[in-house]
């Protein structure tokens, strides 16, 4: 309620600020206007488009990253062999990539998808390298006791015992994607809310623009609510998992 509470507010000053021509009102549409261009069916349309290329590209940065940490979180070979590498690819912006993107891929959600998990890719794998370099090293050699090594141990030890600092880089990486996703469209004006955003300010429909941000804002904000639960859950799930590693190792012996 306090949340709802402070919205609230802040549309108010929205609106006191356009009366008092502190904002101008071309450029300020009234907030009743901006909710009743949020009832525009291609709006609905142009959101599913962003969260369909945000999801994918997630999905595909989650299943590259999450096992690219692994291997160099346990290998200190492959962690020295590609740090330059890494430390290269890194900083560069997901959206300088977008001219190239654009004539290797071509426009659209494979493109967007492609870029989202570029940038995405980066703070799992980050996250998931530390995890696993932060496991209780009793809990390793105690799965070695108990025969597990290789991709056992990894399995039955060192993923599960990492599973918090996946899930904290994993809370990074979808809001930064979402970012990359709405910011590619604006872009490339490939299909979602970017391009949405972008058409509405083109066409004069001011109302509808600030209707897109508002829809951006309320995706970023579930998106942000939803990982930020699971994230809160995996902190009490570090506890669990420092007794139960141990018995999958000892499970996999027998």
């Amino acid at each position: 309620m306090r949340g709802l509470a402070g919205f609230a507010v802040l549309v108010g000053l929205w609106d006191l600020l356009r009366l008092a021509h502190v904002l101008p009102p071309t450029a300020a549409p009234a907030s009743w206007d901006i909710a009743r261009a949020l009832a525009d069916p291609s709006l609905a349309v142009a959101a599913g488009d962003t969260l369909l290329a945000w999801a994918g590209g997630l999905l595909l940065a989650g299943v590259l990253g999450i096992a690219a940490g692994i291997l160099l979180g346990v290998s200190r070979w492959a962690d020295a062999a590609t740090r330059v590498v890494i430390d290269f690819l890194r900083p560069i912006p997901a959206v300088a990539l977008i001219p190239v993107a654009v004539v290797v891929i071509g426009l659209g959600a494979g493109m967007q998808a492609v870029l989202v998990a570029f940038a995405c890719l980066w703070p799992l794998l980050i996250s998931t390298r530390f995890g696993v370099r932060d496991v209780d090293p009793l809990l390793v050699e105690t799965g070695r006791v108990f025969g597990a090594s290789g991709l056992r141990l990894a399995a039955t030890v060192t993923g599960p015992a990492a599973v918090p600092a996946i899930r904290t880089g994993l809370r990074t990486a979808a809001s930064l994607g979402l970012v990359v996703a709405v910011a590619t469209e604006l872009v490339a004006g490939s299909p979602g809310l970017g391009w949405y955003i972008a058409q509405q300010q083109q066409a004069g429909q001011i109302p509808a623009a600030y209707a897109g941000i508002v829809v951006a804002g309320s995706l970023g904000y579930v998106i942000h609510l939803v990982f930020d639960l699971s994230a809160g859950r995996a902190v009490s799930g570090r506890a669990v998992s420092r007794r139960s590693v141990s018995g999958r190792a000892f499970s996999g012996r027998r």
